[in-house]
């Protein structure tokens, strides 16, 4: 091999220096001219091809830099500058999946590399898959003093993982940084979701002041409540149904607030509003049942029940009627006659079916009421063989009258429906125990224990009122 000329090689080496000087100096025409004449004689030279590719892009060509940026790592696989590039190319024009690529393959040769760290937060972030983004984020956490977006990214990230207390820090600092609505709102809502109303209430209070958006009145108005101040309460649910009011859930915490501080009417009057604005809301027409019970109006609330039930038949409705109207301690024995009349009027109605046989359970708990309450049981899951509710019910009938295995069947047949019946697996666990199953027992109720905790966490931070998202592709 004849050894190359020491002049020639210190002019190309110059040569790849005015290159870099160019790029620099934001002179990208004379720098891809540059670099086009040493490629003539040195057309593999892989730093050449990169830095030809950081020209193109300086000049807005993506389709030939990323040609140039390809061409480098076929000679060269690991050159950094060349992925770099390559990276910074497919990011901007969300091939995320390329991006995703190249960017691994730089930190597999450089695991320090912040920019790549950032950008792979960021498009786990913003592609939803949070859980993957948070290392990423915190290997790049050196940029968050001077990008609050980015940082207000990663909290948003720890607090869609359940990572309260680090999301409630993240979000505290950018605040501190950079004040704004969305860092505020949802500190508010990590805060509430740490069991911090107070805190919460106090955070949300500037946005209160002269509010407008629906999803911060809300809020508010459950933290308000929450802390005792229930006219603040109702005062921004009413702001929040006025400004937004086809949103149905607005409609049921303030029918929540009414039935808690015993004004159904005030309710019902809201609900009326609510229904013709959304006249086929089933929850609207639960609701309004619900309330109908606690002023006695029980025909009234069977035929909000049906119509609800006929609107959406996969909700627990009936179940969750017949609970509050146990809490009402209404007349029982009225409440009886009629469901009787009802059922005997509509046999083939699988909802009246199931509430009679509910109000006969609840009036008479014996033997022979049990027996009786089964016969309108089984005629409701005749008539809707996946009602979960009627199902439940029934096992719980077979366990009174010691029918274990029949009790075991339904309570499984309730679980197939509805995997998170927590009445339907506390019947299974029952029916274990009478038939003398101790391993199954255990099993089951480290299973319920489970399925109490996430519902618990669920009802208290509201399924509904989520984190706002203002970021869709942060730029590290």
């Amino acid at each position: 091999m004849v050894p190359s000329h020491p002049a020639r090689a210190q002019s190309a080496e110059q040569g790849t220096q005015q290159v870099v000087q160019f790029l620099q100096q934001h002179e990208y025409r004379q720098s891809l001219s540059q670099a086009d004449q040493l490629l003539t004689t040195a057309p593999r030279d892989c730093r050449l091809l990169s830095l030809r590719g950081m020209a193109l892009t300086g000049l807005q060509k993506s389709v030939e830099a990323e040609q140039s940026f390809k061409q480098a790592l076929r000679n060269c696989p690991n050159d950094l500058l060349a992925l770099e590039g390559a990276a910074q190319i497919a990011y901007a024009q969300r091939q995320r999946q390329d991006a995703v690529l190249l960017l691994q393959r730089i930190l597999r040769i450089n695991p320090e590399n912040m920019t790549a760290n950032a950008m792979l937060a960021s498009i786990y972030r913003s592609s939803g898959k949070c859980e993957k983004a948070l290392p990423y984020f915190a290997a790049s956490a050196q940029m968050f003093p001077q990008r609050p977006q980015y940082q207000q990214a990663y909290a948003y990230c720890l607090a869609d993982t359940a990572h309260y207390a680090q999301a409630a820090a993240n979000y505290e600092q950018v605040l501190s940084r950079h004040p704004g609505k969305t860092a505020r709102f949802n500190l508010a809502l990590v805060q509430w979701k740490l069991h911090k109303e107070s805190l919460a209430l106090a955070t949300l209070r500037p946005l209160l002041k002269d509010a407008r958006q629906e999803s911060v009145m809300t809020l508010g108005a459950l933290l308000a409540e929450d802390t005792g101040d229930t006219p603040l309460a109702v005062k921004l649910l009413r702001a929040a149904i006025a400004a937004e009011p086809r949103d149905e859930m607005n409609y049921l915490e303030f029918a929540q607030i009414a039935f808690d501080h015993r004004s159904p009417q005030v309710g019902i009057d809201m609900l009326n509003a609510g229904l013709t604005q959304l006249p086929n809301a089933a929850q609207l027409y639960l609701a309004r049942g619900v309330l109908e019970v606690q002023i006695s109006h029980f025909n009234a609330a069977i035929a909000d029940f049906q119509r609800a039930h006929k609107l959406a038949p996969q909700l627990s409705l009936a179940m969750d009627a017949m609970g509050i109207m146990e809490s009402q301690q209404y007349k029982q024995t009225s409440a009886l006659q009629l469901y009787r009349k009802e059922a005997r009027s509509h046999p083939k109605d699988g909802l009246l079916q199931y509430l009679y046989a509910e109000a006969l359970s609840e009036a008479n708990p014996t033997k022979d009421a049990s027996i009786e309450a089964i016969a309108a049981a089984r005629k409701s899951v005749e008539s809707e063989p996946g009602y979960a509710p009627a199902r439940d019910l029934l096992a719980l009938l077979y366990l009174r009258i010691h029918n274990s295995q029949q009790a075991l069947k339904e309570a499984q047949t309730a679980l197939k429906i509805n995997p998170s019946d927590q009445v339907a697996l506390y019947h299974e666990i029952m029916a274990c125990r009478q038939l003398g199953q101790k391993t199954q027992v255990q099993e089951l109720v480290k299973r319920l224990a489970v399925m109490r905790t996430e519902k618990a966490r669920q009802q208290k931070t509201g399924h509904r009122y989520v984190l706002q998202d203002e970021i869709t592709h942060t730029k590290p």
